[in-house]
């Protein structure tokens, strides 16, 4: 990756969250690949602004998406990040020192089965508001993750890992693996289970491989790519042995990472060319029902303003597959400004910098349209980000994954969900 490749035409910076946010030059993508020109020159310029002016960024991609030249500006600071992890811890950055303190949390409940079962029990009392204020009070919870409390499932269901039984057989020409992840697994382990019912009522057999782990983007994003190498090989395995063609993905977070992970691995490693068959299956699940003959809505069941993940829209391209699910699922759509600027939660970067990621919440929710009923995302941490936003729950509009609306639209029908 060149930082040289860089014309300075400025295209970027109208899709850059910081630089709308701020207006200044050095938080924009323009910006931070000039700095990491300058750091390549001359090592004296790593300094506390300079660590801040990179570390700011919020790996959305969008500036990837838009640049003439394919500058990986996300990319490259990302590689920055992992090498210089010890300068990181020893310049005290707060949002480091946030990071490196979730990074043992997730790497407790994240990456095993039991794990995510004490994290989805965790969720659950959080819920109780006695319990829930004095958990968020606790040393281990960031002051900053208190707002996002209100975020949380209020009934937590049981994690879809542990409980879906695959009716497929080894030579099923329709079998696809469907990747869980952590935070879907627990926080919203409902999408997962309506996911498995959709394609279901596609013709699909689904395949929930136990072996699967946590995808490591977080651990990549914060400088920690040996957790996620491991992850990696893990979840390869797990592919490999589910005898499936197809990866289908409810987060797009995920979805990105695991799209990625042949970047992990040296090209003359074998676990490279692995990962490069890996992201060849990987698909979200919005394209993958879109592709499937799902029945026509026979009415209309809400108004819906789609909000664009970042690592959706800018990362893999998708932006017309969630709108063509929920319209052929009854649903009218109304477009909202700026709909695939960041949100704000970037991982949790609404954790590390809670005050961009502040404006950038407020900014999206000034956006959204009047008299909408749902708010969709297909990915859970824009929407625990947006749910903390909302001024009442009770009312108009609330969040929904994109397949938690057009599985409530097929249940009202009648065509899925007929056993609960």
């Amino acid at each position: 990756m060149d930082t040289g490749q860089c014309v300075h035409c400025g295209l970027c910076l109208s899709a850059c969250p910081t630089y709308v946010t701020t207006g200044v030059e050095a938080e924009s993508p323009r910006g931070r690949v000039f700095l990491l020109q300058k750091l390549r020159e001359k090592a004296s310029w790593l300094n506390q602004n300079a660590i801040k002016t990179l570390d700011d960024c919020v790996d959305c991609r969008a500036c990837e998406a838009v640049c003439p030249s394919h500058v990986a500006t996300g990319h490259m600071i990302e590689n920055w990040r992992q090498k210089s992890a010890s300068s990181l811890e020893s310049s005290g950055s707060e949002s480091f020192r946030l990071f490196r303190k979730a990074d043992r949390y997730l790497q407790f409940f994240f990456g095993s089965i039991r794990g995510l079962a004490w994290f989805q029990r965790l969720a659950r009392f959080s819920q109780i508001p006695i319990i829930g204020t004095w958990m968020t009070h606790m040393p281990f919870f960031p002051k900053s993750a208190r707002k996002l409390r209100g975020g949380l499932r209020e009934a937590v269901p049981r994690t879809l890992s542990r409980t879906h039984k695959s009716h497929a057989g080894p030579e099923s020409s329709t079998r696809v693996m469907l990747f869980v992840g952590c935070v879907m697994d627990t926080l919203y382990a409902n999408t997962n289970h309506h996911a498995v019912d959709l394609l279901e009522l596609g013709g699909v057999d689904v395949v929930i491989p136990q072996e699967q782990r946590c995808c490591g983007a977080l651990h990549m994003h914060g400088g920690r790519p040996e957790v996620t190498k491991n992850w990696a090989r893990a979840n390869i395995q797990a592919l490999e042995q589910s005898h499936a063609a197809t990866l289908a993905v409810t987060a797009a977070g995920c979805g990105t990472m695991l799209k990625e992970y042949a970047d992990l691995f040296d090209v003359n490693d074998p676990w490279h060319q692995r990962a490069e068959q890996l992201a060849k299956a990987v698909v979200d699940i919005t394209v993958l029902l879109a592709q499937l003959p799902l029945p026509a809505a026979s009415s209309i069941h809400g108004t819906v303003s789609v909000h664009d993940p970042c690592h959706l829209v800018h990362a893999q391209g998708v932006r017309q597959e969630p709108r063509q699910i929920l319209s052929r699922s009854g649903y009218v759509i109304q477009e909202m400004p700026e709909s695939d600027l960041c949100c704000g939660a970037g991982g949790i970067y609404n954790l590390t910098h809670p005050e961009m990621a502040d404006k950038l919440l407020k900014r999206k929710l000034a956006h959204i349209p009047d008299g909408i009923e749902w708010i969709a995302a297909a990915n859970p941490g824009c929407l625990l980000q947006m749910e903390s936003g909302l001024p009442d729950k009770d009312f108009n509009p609330h969040t929904a994954h994109p397949v938690d609306l057009v599985w409530n639209a097929y249940h009202t029908e009648n065509l899925v969900g007929l056993q609960d």
